[in-house]
This record gives structure tokens, sequence and C-alpha cells, in this order.
């Protein structure tokens, strides 16, 4: 199956306060440590608010800038649903969460069947990301509003594969102490 990776790094980082992804944890900045977590499958990254300096970073990516991205995470997402519209599946990574790794991704894709609509990583029963969509999933998502991501389709698909995966699924980088307080994997 044809899987395609979206990494999502449009958003305004409210409470973070400045461009979080550039922001290095063990010396390399958080969106590269996304990117080398989908290293060997096709990805496109959705810039939007701080394109310039992720730019300066992404000079070796495929990047999709977002003039929408202050309407929410969906216009995102759909962004990078209709780069990857003829794949079996999309995998969606959030920019900000730096201890994803290619075994994480591994597997999720792993889990993949062609009876799940969505492979969604859990950690001792907390639902996690990146998230697995399967193409049947595409329309809902296009109907996305707002800043509300794949699990607003959770409750409108038939079949969710759930996959056990390490701590790594749960954590985010939302504020600036996190960097320093969040326990890393």
């Amino acid at each position: 199956m044809r899987i395609g990776a979206v990494i999502l790094a449009a958003g305004e980082a409210n409470r973070f306060g400045s461009n979080k992804l550039i922001k290095e944890v063990y010396g390399v900045p958080i969106i590269r440590r996304v990117i080398s977590a989908v290293e060997g499958l096709e990805k496109v990254i959705v810039v939007g608010k701080y394109y310039q300096e992720l730019m300066r970073i992404l000079e070796d990516q495929v990047v999709l800038y977002n003039p929408y991205w202050n309407k929410g995470m969906s216009t995102s997402i759909k962004l990078g649903i209709r780069f990857f519209q003829d794949y079996d599946g999309v995998i969606i990574l959030l920019g900000d969460m730096p201890f994803i790794t290619r075994d994480t991704v591994n597997k999720i894709i792993q889990s993949f069947t062609v009876d799940c609509d969505m492979v969604v990583p859990t950690h001792k029963g907390v639902r996690g990301n990146p998230v697995l969509l399967h193409k049947r999933t595409f329309p809902l998502i296009m109907n996305l509003e707002g800043d509300i991501g794949a699990r607003a389709i959770i409750d409108k698909v038939k079949k969710i594969c759930y996959v056990e995966s390490g701590e790594e699924v749960l954590i985010d980088v939302d504020t600036p102490s996190d960097l320093t307080s969040k326990k890393h994997p």
C-alpha cells in the first residue's frame, strides 16, 4: 500500500509564544526530529504562520504553504490529504512531537490493513499521535472545519485499529517549560 506522510507545522504556537518547531531537543530542531521519523516515506510539510523561519531548515523538503493556517488545523490536514489523494493512506504527524521515532511510525504502518479506517497509537489506554487514515476517510476529513484534527472523525468511521506504542505518542511541546519539564523517553 502507498502511504504518504503529512507533517503539520502551520500553527500559531500561542501557548509557546514563538516558533517552537525550530527549538532544539538533543541538539536537533523539533521539526527535523519529526521529519526523521518518516525517513523513507513520501512526505509533505504544511507550514503557515512561521513559514519564513521554517523554510531555512526545510530547504531540502517538499513544503506546502497554507494561507488559511489561522483558520485551524483542519485546513492544513485537508491540504495534506489533497497532496496524497491518490494514496491508500496518509499518516498525519504533529510537528511538535519530537520523540516520535521511525520505529513508532513503522509499527503504525505495519498495523494498517484494508479493514482499518484509521490506525491510532495508544499508550496505556490513552490515544496518541500520529494517526494513519485510510483513503476511505478522506471525504470525512475534507468536511472538517476549524481547529480540529482527524480525531474529530473517530466516531464516524467503522473500524479503528489500535496499536500499543511507547510514551512518545503522547508527548508534544506546547509551552517553553515542556522542553525541560516533560519526561523524555
